[in-house]
């Protein structure tokens, strides 16, 4: 395996949670790396099988994240010579004036030949019961660009698994070019555990020792708390921004601050924030 190439399957290991993810990561990576191969030694071309992604699931369940560890893979592997990610949503493309949503969307879309195009919440251009809605526009000339660049662009669409459903629907062409899904599942409490320490650790900050199982059933509360309008990592940073306000306020009442003091997160920090959350 290229090393490059393993070091950002690496990074996408140590990431919480995502196992269906990382095994359709690796599984997909694999296949690419043996076509190559395949190739190299004269034999016929693998089977074909697109590049585009569909990334569906919640909030905050690291997409972007992935996709963009994957734009680098993608360059590295030679299908593409840039290996950038370029996020868009609907909002860069759509407008409400008639035929110039085609023109802006190809404005974008140029932007990213060479690279992958990543688009978020993409269901939103479908709006089959707007009869004034230009979404159309954009769906067509992402087609267009799908095929003229079919070697020079690689997509990524991402939203919520129910209503990525109903966007691929929407149009034959989308269904033929998107034909590999990844699932990005829910962060249980574990996996929030994990990410706010890693908040903490590249935040430069500590959690006291007896605050770890506080920690822990604060990450269970977060998502009781928010129910059905849980956002994953969205969430715990929300937490973990909210436990840096709680020691700070507990902070200013107190004279001669270490380097320490200034540091550690408290079981206090931790209650305060819950208490508050939501």
């Amino acid at each position: 395996m290229n090393e490059v190439v393993e070091q950002n399957i690496k990074e996408i290991m140590t990431l919480p949670g995502l196992k269906k993810v990382k095994d359709e990561v690796k599984s997909l990576v694999a296949y690419l790396e043996t076509a190559a191969e395949r190739k190299k030694s004269g034999l016929s071309d693998s089977p074909d099988i697109s590049n585009h992604l569909i990334f569906s699931g919640n909030p905050g369940t690291g997409k972007t994240t992935v996709a963009r560890i994957l734009a680098k893979i993608f360059r590295e592997l030679g299908l593409i010579s840039g290996g950038k990610l370029i996020e868009i949503t609907r909002s860069d493309l759509v407008v409400a004036q008639k035929g110039e949503t085609a023109v802006k969307a190809a404005d974008k879309f140029n932007s990213a030949i060479d690279n992958v195009l990543f688009i978020d919440e993409a269901y939103t251009l479908v709006k089959p019961d707007d009869p004034n809605d230009f979404g159309q526009e954009a769906i067509d000339e992402l087609l267009k660009y799908m095929e003229d660049y079919r070697d020079r662009l690689i997509v990524i669409v991402a939203g919520y698994e129910k209503e990525m459903h109903k966007f691929i629907d929407a149009n034959a062409g989308l269904a033929s070019r998107f034909k590999r899904t990844i699932l990005f599942e829910d962060y249980n409490d574990l996996d929030l555990y994990q990410i706010f320490y890693k908040f903490a650790k590249d935040n430069q900050y500590l959690i006291q020792g007896d605050a770890n199982n506080t920690l822990k059933d604060c990450c269970k509360k977060v998502i009781s708390i928010t129910g059905d309008k849980y956002s994953n990592g969205r969430d715990i940073r929300r937490f973990f921004e909210s436990s840096l306000q709680q020691q700070a306020v507990r902070l200013g009442k107190q004279e001669n601050k270490t380097k320490v003091d200034l540091m550690m997160l408290k079981k206090q920090d931790l209650e305060s924030a819950i208490q508050n959350f939501g």
